[in-house]
């Protein structure tokens, strides 16, 4: 039973490695575009700057079927990832024992990440350079 077990396990990450839309992922992943939907009676447009900035200084190298390197403020953090069925990208940082983060969803050559927060919304677009 343990081994036919581990075979329908090996034959899920082949046939995940061999993935074109894994393949399209592969590459460096910077900001193109940041929405943001804030209650403007409480926020500045400078304050909303910053956050757009605060974004923009967080991107990702996707090394290859899982394997990937999100940078932070010039922060490295090891992480793997995976993508579903309907291309929702989620990672989970390297020796963590948290839950998987969702990173966004894929279509389109584009990753559009979308976050609430005690802020508002914020819709993060990702694009490979």
């Amino acid at each position: 039973m343990k081994v036919n077990i581990l075979f329908i396990l090996s034959v899920m990450v082949f046939a995940v490695s061999c993935n074109s839309t894994g393949n399209k992922l592969k590459g460096t992943w910077k900001v193109s575009k940041v929405d943001t939907k804030f209650d403007e009676n409480t926020m500045t447009p400078e304050m909303i700057k910053q956050v757009v900035d605060l974004q923009k200084k967080t991107y990702f190298k996707i090394i290859d079927d899982s394997s990937m390197v999100i940078i932070s403020d010039n922060n490295p953090f090891d992480a793997r990832w995976y993508i579903d069925e309907n291309n929702v990208i989620t990672y989970k940082f390297k020796n963590s024992n948290t839950k998987p983060n969702v990173l966004g969803k894929f279509e389109k050559g584009i990753i559009k990440s979308e976050s609430k927060t005690p802020l508002g919304k914020i819709v993060t677009y990702y694009e490979k350079e």
